[in-house]
């Protein structure tokens, strides 16, 4: 009994010791000091992607995409930002100066408009006078108006293509557009309900980014080691802050883009498409450029303008065939005023296209019997569409003075004889869709020398960044050898094309001779030497870019003590 007993009070003590022990509670309880491996690898991979990933902003998506196409898209951007974050800046910069030229020209017409109260409207949804922002240039300069040709033409009749069911406007086309007198009707709340992402989100990532600087910047300043990831991690940061900014008022994720509607559509529809690349053939002697791989339509024809339009009455407005083609200065026409011209006509007096004079093709660098058996064949195979579409264009030219300024006047001696002839300017003004790299759809406020020089800016201080890690901890002595060689091929690649681009723009002889590169007309013995030398700086540039990579994570293996430091302040502050 009694040795039961005891057992007894055993048992209850330990009972009572375990529930003791099991509600016993602390207050705050400080993280150990310093940081492992992990926290490392952890924060610069969360802020890296996250960096990359939000700051991506692609253009409308082509139509009838699938899910997976789209997804495939954006996994290769986010690879393209991983291994080339400053050409993504330079994505961001070229489109944010189109964006910007663009608003400047609609917002220069309306102010003329503004000042002709006497002009009517051209249509009421489409005026002029309608609401434009910077969101507005935005979702242009991304893809944000078409024309549905299958809607136009069963709507309206008059079809002219087969090729495709939808014409996407470039800026360009936008532009001209609104100097003809339209801009589409789409209010700013419209926009903003289409966007898949907001400025709170955008905010959130930049915060974070920034957290991630203040303490590569702190470190440096305590003295403290810094990995390589980290330095590879704050060249992505700097990239991605530049892109938010210039991304801002950009919408992001947008599937469907604003349809263009109206009977007024159908001919500056089909003036668009023959101006553009998508209406022609394979370039016959194509150059290293992409605006040189194809011959849009316009490229073998010249416009013949009516009789009424040859001879100018007394007190006439001059011709405006006569007048100098327009690219980008669209908005140095008046098109309310001009427009006044054909108003109250209860017939058009149109145009119409025709083959170029034969010898017109004498600078194509091809056999004129060639040349004038490749622009015949091109003109039988158009197909019965081919009229439609040119008197669709004509009517475009005489309704609207800001097209029918869009050519040049040419002489051509044939025969003998001085032929005059008007040449219709080409530009890109329609596409499909518009792609996510910086092209020549895109509003220049600048020349493509300038423009050459700022990427390649961008791509010397991406190699900079990677160079203040040239006294670091590296693993190995090979591998602290061959960072810096990346570091230094990357900007020195940047330096020599900046310097190669202000040769071109200072010296007219050099433009001259890189223009003959750029066209396959130089001589072969340059297209070989360079292209050889452009080769293998591409390889090497390209090797160098994924080795930066591949070594910041692969330098974790060995890491100096100081590097799991942490200055005491860092931990006061919440953070991911």
């Amino acid at each position: 009994m009694g040795l039961r007993h005891c057992y007894l009070q055993i048992f209850w003590l330990s009972v009572v010791s375990a529930s003791q022990n099991s509600t016993e509670v602390s207050g705050w309880v400080n993280d150990p000091d310093g940081r492992g491996t992990f926290t490392i690898l952890s924060s610069c991979t969360f802020t890296l992607s996250l960096c990359v990933y939000t700051s991506i902003h692609l253009n409308v998506r082509p139509y009838k995409q699938t899910e997976l196409r789209a997804w495939i898209e954006t996994t290769k951007w986010v690879f393209f930002g991983i291994l080339a974050p400053e050409l993504m800046v330079f994505v961001a910069w070229r489109q944010y100066m189109s964006a910007r030229a663009l608003d400047r020209t609609v917002k220069l017409l309306q102010d003329r408009k503004a000042h002709e109260e006497s002009a009517e409207a051209l249509d009421a949804e489409y005026c002029l006078t309608n609401s434009w922002t910077p969101l507005h240039s935005f979702y242009a300069n991304m893809g944000g108006f078409v024309f549905d040709l299958d809607e136009l033409s069963t709507q309206h009749g008059g079809a002219f293509t087969n090729k495709i069911p939808r014409l996407t406007l470039t800026p360009r086309g936008v532009a001209l557009l609104a100097a003809c007198g339209y801009l589409p009707k789409i209010s700013r709340e419209d926009i903003l309900d289409k966007n898949k992402s907001d400025n709170v989100s955008k905010l959130l990532s930049v915060l974070q980014a920034l957290w991630m600087l203040a303490q590569i910047v702190s470190r440096l300043y305590g003295k403290l080691s810094v990995t390589l990831l980290e330095v590879n991690t704050l060249a992505h940061i700097i990239c991605a802050i530049i892109i938010y900014a210039l991304w801002w008022n950009k919408p992001k994720l947008i599937n469907e883009p604003t349809k263009i509607r109206g009977d007024w559509v159908l001919p500056i529809a089909a003036y668009m498409f023959m101006s553009s690349q998508v209406s022609g053939w394979r370039s016959v002697r194509p150059g290293i450029l992409k605006k040189d791989w194809i011959d849009p339509e316009f490229s073998i024809l010249a416009f013949d303008p009516p009789l009424s339009r040859r001879t100018q009455a007394k007190g006439a407005v001059p011709c405006p065939y006569n007048a100098k083609p327009t690219f980008v200065d669209v908005a140095s026409l008046s098109p309310t005023h001009l427009s006044s011209v054909n108003h109250g006509l209860s017939r058009i007096d149109v145009g119409s296209w025709k083959k170029r004079p034969f010898m017109a093709f004498s600078q194509s660098g091809i056999p004129l019997e060639s040349m004038q058996s490749t622009v015949a064949s091109r003109l039988e195979s158009s197909g019965n569409l081919q009229s439609s579409r040119w008197s669709l264009a004509a009517e475009a030219m005489a309704r609207h003075p800001a097209i029918a300024a869009r050519v040049i006047c040419r002489e051509t001696l044939q025969d003998d004889d001085k032929v005059r002839w008007f040449e219709p300017v080409v530009e890109e003004l329609v596409d499909v869709t518009i792609g996510n790299w910086a092209t020549g759809n895109l509003l220049r406020a600048m020349s493509g020398f300038v423009m050459g020089m700022v990427v390649w800016s961008a791509s010397m201080a991406y190699g900079g960044v990677h160079a203040t890690a040239w006294h670091g901890h590296f693993p190995s002595r090979v591998e602290a050898l061959l960072w810096r060689a990346s570091s230094i091929c990357i900007a020195g690649s940047g330096f020599t094309w900046i310097l190669i681009n202000m040769l071109a723009r200072t010296f007219p002889f050099f433009k001259v001779y890189w223009k003959r590169v750029e066209t396959i007309r130089a001589h072969w013995t340059s297209l070989v030497g360079l292209g050889s030398l452009a080769s293998l700086c591409g390889l090497a540039y390209l090797l160098a870019r994924i080795y930066l990579v591949v070594e910041s994570f692969i330098s974790l293996r060995k890491l100096p003590a100081s590097a799991f430091d942490t200055m005491e302040w860092t931990q006061l502050v919440p953070h991911l």
